[in-house]
């Protein structure tokens, strides 16, 4: 809560970025506890920064959001709006990526935002409202909508239904149920996923919503005195006889990020529905974080309970993860490759030594992430030592480039927006991808490295295409080291 001694109009509209950047990490617990690795300190998410004035204090709050509309999820303006537009055609700040590509020019006018406006009349709200619908690309006319009996006009893009403008009319004041509502009907539906230099508005399912939700079952395994939930999400239209048979994507969620927050941040939620091709299943792990010497071997137990439960085909089972769910995708993968097809880790720091996995045989086709501006991944050394480990896992060439373009190791061919990753094919940030594939010994793509342009730590939704449309062509034989190509349900 930000003071203002001489009024809003003496502060400078960056405050709040000000502030949340000097504080962020200074957040103590009240009971001291935290997330292992935090030290007591509380875990704040860039994905989850919400913004709400009243009167004097949401003029300065509707200044703050045209002068860094990148920073926010959702933005609430009870009884005043801007009244200063000079910043909207300054270039974004891009706070989320240090160094952007040249062809980067989003404007701060360009950059949709997520707001909930209050005020006395419609008259009152009519050129902000024309503002930010040219700056979230709003055609359609407005929708009627009540919340918690606040009558309002919804606006909201065609494309993309993060990027809305509610327009309630009324004589509201700054009190605990209009908070209680901002925070239920508004606030708690909408995240920015910090996936491009300014990032991406969505709707996500907050926790009571992603536990009320009957897409997802919710079920447990007990592992060394912890409890291990996890959520199981059934393509559309099928319940648990029509999916037996199908094969299991695991997505494992990073530090800090637990299944509720992470369902639908990669989309395989999404893909499910779509292909019609597997089963989707969201693990948790206990604190928020993975710790292989705790947590490795409740893969098996899962899987065993999903062949009991769903008749899972067990010679697909796929395993994915982001970040610290990455290193953990990693980690089980080298100790215990007899339970997976192909593994994908994503965004994940540190590298491996594959000493066991090296020794026994196996193989393991990967396909591997990563962002060419991620913070948390020292990008070449720690993914040069993973490429090299997975190269020789599955027999693949190994051969070093004299100069790096951009990777360490030739790679037999190229993926790119314009040759793979198109409209076409269902792609809708193709531009993005460029991919570097290995082949094994027989001319089979085993390993890829997927580089993403202007990702910061995170992902985008056409990574999970890209990795099934990868994995899915392989089975591992019940016994066998190694894969074989896959045969699909019909």
């Amino acid at each position: 809560m930000p003071v203002a001694k001489n009024g809003w109009q003496a502060l400078k509209p960056t405050l709040i970025e000000e502030l949340y950047d000097e504080t962020r990490k200074n957040f103590r617990s009240k009971n001291g506890d935290s997330i292992p690795g935090r030290n007591g300190f509380v875990w704040c998410w860039e994905t989850l920064i919400y913004l709400v004035g009243y009167r004097e204090g949401a003029v300065f709050a509707g200044n703050v959001t045209v002068t860094s509309p990148n920073r926010f999820a959702g933005v609430a303006l009870v009884g005043g709006v801007p009244c200063d537009y000079t910043a909207q055609l300054n270039p974004s700040s891009h706070w989320l990526v240090h160094n952007v590509s040249p062809d980067y020019n989003m404007r701060n006018h360009d950059i949709p935002v997520c707001l909930w406006m209050v005020g006395p009349n419609e008259n009152f709200v009519k050129e902000a409202l024309a503002y930010f619908s040219e700056s979230n690309q709003i055609a359609a006319p407005a929708e009627l909508k009540e919340y918690e009996g606040i009558s309002t006009k919804l606006y909201k893009n065609s494309r993309e239904e993060a990027a809305q403008i509610r327009v309630s009319v009324g004589n509201f004041s700054a009190t605990p149920v209009l908070a209680k509502t901002i925070m239920n009907q508004f606030f708690n539906k909408f995240i920015l996923w910090k996936n491009s230099p300014d990032g991406t508005l969505k709707p996500y399912l907050n926790k009571s919503a992603f536990y009320d939700s009957d897409r997802y079952a919710h079920d447990s395994v007990m592992m060394n005195d912890n409890k291990y939930e996890f959520s199981t999400y059934l393509p559309e239209g099928m319940n648990y006889k029509d999916a037996a048979g199908l094969p299991v994507v695991f997505s494992v969620h990073g530090r800090g990020e637990p299944s509720w927050i992470f369902s639908t941040k990669n989309a395989w939620d999404r893909l499910a529905d779509e292909t019609k091709e597997f089963i989707l299943v969201l693990p948790d792990s206990p604190q928020n974080i993975w710790l292989f010497d705790r947590d490795g071997e409740v893969f098996q137990h899962i899987i065993d309970k999903l062949y009991e439960i769903y008749s899972i085909d067990k010679s697909r089972v796929y395993l994915t993860g982001f970040s610290n769910g990455g290193m953990i995708t990693r980690q089980v993968g080298n100790h215990y490759p007899e339970l997976f097809a192909a593994i994908s880790p994503w965004n994940a720091p540190f590298a491996d030594s594959f000493e066991e996995i090296l020794s026994s045989g196996y193989e393991l086709p990967c396909f591997i992430c990563a962002g060419d501006n991620d913070d948390k991944v020292p990008l070449w050394d720690d993914l040069d030592s993973l490429l090299e480990n997975m190269l020789k896992i599955n027999n693949c060439s190994i051969r070093e480039a004299g100069i790096r373009s951009p990777m360490k190791f030739i790679s037999d061919e190229v993926h790119n927006g314009e040759n793979h990753y198109t409209q076409e094919n269902k792609y809708t940030d193709g531009e993005r991808f460029q991919t570097f594939l290995y082949n094994n010994s027989y001319g089979q793509a085993r390993v890829c490295f997927t580089l993403m342009k202007n990702m910061p730590h995170g992902a985008v939704y056409d990574e999970s295409r890209a990795t099934w449309a990868f994995m899915k062509r392989f089975s591992r034989p019940e016994g066998s080291k190694k894969v074989v190509n896959a045969e699909f349900k019909s």
